[in-house]
């Protein structure tokens, strides 16, 4: 479930500290909440966290990679998908939605238009203020999924590409950095070194 907190200060005077009654969101009321809301927000456990604003290298990473998915899976049953499309990461009793910087679903089913439930891959490009989730509680939420194959992370200031890959008997990571590595991704078939990867992020290359 998730909560929101309200505050029934209305008279807006000072008073002392007190108890404010919690409310608690079912999941249904959460995606109905965020069709209207105008600031995305990711859903945990019962917290509501509002997505804060990209970087420019981040927003550029971002582009690319999905740029150069799509045109690889073009004619595919596969789609790429692009920071506002959300995935359902519920597992063990935990309702988790959260907002990929990057997906790939080959399911062919658009039953929700709203929310994913089976990626076959997703990636998040790190930044600052959010390695430390996506490296631990989305790394855990994420290889939960039943048939996600691949997660890809993709560093922001320097060349570097963490790629975690479901052998079938657990999860493996591959580290690539240098621009002549190449990233491989088995589960749509795709291949592209981490210099065309970075093109277009001023600095780094």
């Amino acid at each position: 479930m998730c909560i929101i907190l309200k505050d029934h200060n209305q008279n807006g005077k000072k008073r002392m500290a007190q108890a404010e009654q919690v409310q608690f969101m079912t999941p249904e009321a959460y995606l109905a909440f965020e069709q209207q809301a105008e600031q995305r927000h990711e859903c945990v456990n019962g917290l509501i966290i509002a997505m804060a604003g990209a970087s420019r290298r981040h927003d550029l990473l971002t582009l690319a990679f999905a740029s150069l998915l799509r045109a690889h899976l073009r004619g595919s049953p596969c789609r790429a998908y692009a920071s506002d499309m959300k995935v359902n990461a519920s597992h063990k009793g935990n309702d988790v939605f959260y907002y990929p910087d990057v997906m790939v679903a080959c399911n062919g089913s658009d039953q929700n238009a709203y929310v994913e439930d089976q990626p076959t891959l997703i990636a998040e490009v790190l930044s600052p203020t959010t390695e430390a989730r996506d490296r631990m509680e989305k790394l855990a939420a994420y290889t939960a999924i039943k048939g996600l194959k691949e997660y890809v992370l993709i560093h922001q200031d320097k060349i570097a590409v963490d790629l975690y890959q479901n052998t079938g008997n657990g999860w493996e990571v591959i580290r690539l950095k240098q621009e002549s590595d190449t990233l491989q991704l088995h589960s749509i078939g795709f291949s592209v070194t981490l210099r065309e990867l970075y093109e277009d992020v001023v600095g780094v290359l």
